[in-house]
């Protein structure tokens, strides 16, 4: 069945120091369509340089950029961490003409700023100086947002998304979101939506861990980046769930997030392979738990549809 959808493209503005950020954009853009579109009679797009620009000659770089994807754009989702970015001849980076750009027209900016650790002779001083200057300016005019790790900015993003989706697609009559379902409906298909994502991520970990496991590697530091990789997923699953209708799947959410954390500082020990063996479990008794999830939202449509 063919349907109608508002496309609403989000362009992705940052300097080259949060690759990983970038990465949760789209995946959270991804997760808020699997959700939201039927609903909403939206679609959002991720647009980023690297993907939607083309080669171009005839004017300075930014400038074609800003003329084949930042003017097309409709909302923008700006992040920074120890960096500002290249300046362009027209701003300090080309983050900031992008930003610039969508402040003149009108359109929405989400900005947002790590403060994650980072190694103090990593940092590049002038580009540090810069950033806390813009960042105190951009205070100045609005509201920002700042996060500790990836896994809390993909929680913040999904729902400022919700937010700012409400306030630019509303119905002139009802000054509802176009396309809003009844309750009931609206909630069925929110819970097949996240059941559906949750499936793919929990296919995703088991074949990752379980060819990591089967691979018998001398180290465990693979398998620690499949960890974590899962930790950011289970706290953006997390971050959709308002009520878990005193079924603990919330409780058993916060508990799988924390042994995730608590198993990355894992260190191997000369003890005859103890420490190692333990690890594996470990991970196979999280990855059990996180199987318990589909039952638990079986559990929350049967009370809601009885």
């Amino acid at each position: 069945m063919t349907r109608q959808a508002v496309v609403y493209r989000v362009l992705v503005a940052s300097p080259s120091d949060v690759i990983k950020e970038r990465q949760a954009v789209v995946e959270v853009i991804q997760s808020w369509n699997a959700v939201n579109s039927k609903q909403y009679g939206v679609m959002l797009e991720a647009v980023l340089w690297e993907t939607h620009s083309t080669p171009e000659m005839g004017n300075r770089p930014q400038e074609i950029i800003n003329k084949q994807i930042v003017r097309e754009s409709d909302i923008l989702v700006g992040v920074f961490w120890t960096h500002i970015g290249t300046q362009t001849g027209e701003a300090a980076s080309g983050t900031i003409e992008e930003i610039n750009e969508f402040e003149k027209e009108g359109k929405p900016v989400l900005l947002y700023f790590s403060s994650a650790p980072v190694v103090p002779e990593s940092i590049d001083q002038e580009q540090y100086g810069k950033l806390i200057k813009f960042k105190e300016e951009c205070k100045g005019k609005g509201l920002i947002n700042q996060y500790e790790s990836v896994g809390v900015f993909r929680e913040n993003l999904l729902r400022h998304l919700t937010s700012t989706i409400d306030r630019v697609h509303l119905d002139p009559k009802t000054h509802l979101p176009v396309g809003k379902k009844n309750k009931e409906d609206e909630g069925r298909e929110k819970l097949n939506a996240f059941l559906s994502q949750y499936g793919s991520f929990l296919r995703r970990l088991e074949a990752e861990w379980s060819a990591e496991k089967d691979s018998q590697p001398m180290n465990i530091d693979g398998a620690k980046y499949i960890l974590s990789r899962a930790f950011d997923d289970v706290v953006g699953f997390k971050s959709q769930i308002v009520s878990d209708h005193g079924t603990g799947l919330l409780e058993l959410l916060t508990e799988a997030a924390k042994q995730l954390k608590i198993i990355q500082k894992n260190r191997l020990s000369l003890d005859g392979g103890m420490s190692y063996r333990c690890f594996w479990e470990e991970g196979d008794s999280i990855i059990t738990t996180l199987k318990k999830v589909p039952e638990i939202i079986g559990s929350i449509s049967n009370q809601k549809h009885k």
